[in-house]
C-alpha cells in the first residue's frame, strides 16, 4: 500500500526534528557544553581601560581556562566594570586578593582576562567579590617602545658612523695614532723607558728584600735592637752617658775659656805670665824626675825579700776582686736577659 501524503508528513517532520536535535546535541558536546553544565559564580573588577575586551572572552588562571567574561559594561565615569562567571571549582584555588589584568591570546590573538597572585592566607573566591586590577602594557605601548629604542639605536648608529668617519680621516689621538708613524714611534719610545723603570724598579725592590733580610739576621745590630730589649736599654744609656760627658765638657771647655780670658785666675796666669809658665814647667820636670826615682824605688823595694811577701798578698788580692767583679757583671747580665725574655712572654699573653 502507497501511505498517505499526512502519513509522510509526520515521518518527514518526525526526521527533521531528529536532525535537528542531534545537531543541536553535536554542538553543544564540541563547544561550550562544559560551560553550560558546570556551576559558576559571579566575580566583578573594574578596569580603566579594557582593550577591546568582549562577552565571551575567556579567563585564565595559572594557564588554566576558569570562566568566561559575562558582561562588559560602563562604571561610575570613564572605567568598565567586568562581571566574569568563574568556576566554583576551580575558585577555590583563587584567593580574593588576586589581581586581574586584560591580556591577550598569543601577540595578536583575542583579549582574555588573566587573574594571578593572591596569598594562601587570604579566602578564597565568593560569589560578588571584587578583584583589584593591574595596569597591562597594551600592544600600542609595546609598539612604542619598540619605536623608542629604534630612535635610540639609529642615533647610536650615527654617532658611531661620525666617530669612525673621523678616526679614518686622522682627527682626534685615536686618529692620528693610526695615520702619524711619529707618534706610534713615540709611544712605542715611551713603553720601552717604562718597561726599563719597572725593571729598575724591581732590581731595586728585590735589593732592598735582601738588605732587609741581612738586617733581621739573627745576631745582627739591627736584629738585636729590635728583639733584646737588654741591648736596646745599654745602647740607650749610653748614649745618656755620650750626650752628658758631651755637657760636662762644654761647661769645662767654657769655663776653660772664661779661665783664660782673666789674667788673674791660675789658667790665666799661666796663659799671659810667661815667667810663671817657665816655672810650671821647671816643676813637672822636677816631678816627672821624681816620678822616675820613685818607680825605680819601689821595684827595688819589691826585689826586697823582707816586702816580696806583701807585694804578691797585694797581686793575689787584686786578681780575686776582678774575678769576682767578671762574675758579678755576668749575673747581672744574665738576669737582665731573664727579666726581657719574661716581659716579651707576659705581652705575646696578653
Amino acid at each position: 500500500m502507497t501511505p498517505s501524503p499526512n502519513r509522510q508528513a509526520v515521518i518527514v517532520g518526525l526526521f527533521v526534528a531528529s536532525a535537528v536535535v542531534i545537531l543541536a546535541g553535536g554542538i553543544l558536546t564540541i563547544g561550550d557544553l562544559n560551560d553550560t553544565f558546570t556551576k559558576k559564580m559571579s566575580v566583578t573588577a573594574v578596569f580603566e581601560e579594557v582593550n577591546g575586551l568582549q562577552q565571551g572572552d575567556n579567563i585564565w588562571y595559572s594557564g588554566v581556562k576558569v570562566g568566561i567574561v559575562k558582561t562588559v559594561g560602563f562604571h561610575g565615569g570613564s572605567q568598565v566594570e567586568i562581571e566574569m562567571r568563574v568556576d566554583r571549582e576551580a575558585a577555590q584555588y583563587i584567593h580574593q586578593d588576586a589581581l586581574a589584568k586584560i591580556g591577550s591570546d598569543g601577540l595578536i590573538g583575542s583579549k582574555i582576562v588573566v587573574l594571578y597572585g593572591g596569598t594562601p592566607e587570604a579566602p578564597s573566591l565568593q560569589p560578588g567579590t571584587v578583584l583589584q586590577t593591574a595596569e597591562m602594557i597594551s600592544t600600542e605601548t609595546i609598539l612604542a617602545m619598540v619605536q623608542e629604542n629604534n630612535t635610540n639605536l639609529l642615533a647610536i648608529t650615527t654617532d658611531l658612523k661620525g666617530i669612525s668617519g673621523r678616526i679614518a680621516t686622522g682627527e682626534g689621538t685615536i686618529g692620528k695614532l693610526l695615520k702619524e708613524d711619529e707618534l706610534y714611534t713615540n709611544i712605542n719610545g715611551t713603553v720601552a723607558s717604562l718597561n726599563t723603570a719597572s725593571a729598575s724598579a724591581e732590581t731595586l725592590t728585590a735589593s732592598l728584600s735582601t738588605f732587609a733580610g741581612k738586617l733581621n739576621k739573627e745576631g745582627s745590630l739591627p736584629n738585636e735592637l729590635v728583639t733584646d730589649r737588654t741591648t736596646y736599654a745599654a745602647l740607650t744609656g749610653t748614649v745618656d752617658k755620650l750626650q752628658h760627658a758631651g755637657t760636662r765638657a762644654s761647661d769645662l771647655m767654657d769655663g776653660l775659656a772664661k779661665g783664660a780670658a782673666d789674667p788673674n785666675s791660675p789658667v790665666g796666669t799661666l796663659m799671659h805670665d810667661q815667667p810663671a809658665g817657665t816655672d810650671l814647667k821647671v816643676t813637672l820636670d822636677n816631678m816627672n824626675k821624681s816620678s822616675v826615682l820613685l818607680t825605680e824605688n819601689l821595684a827595688a823595694l819589691q826585689d826586697n825579700f823582707l816586702l816580696r811577701g806583701y807585694f804578691k798578698k797585694q797581686e793575689r788580692a787584686a786578681a780575686k776582686a776582678a774575678a769576682a767583679a767578671s762574675a758579678d757583671a755576668r749575673d747581672a747580665d744574665a738576669e737582665a736577659k731573664a727579666q726581657a725574655k719574661a716581659g716579651d712572654t707576659e705581652a705575646a699573653g696578653q
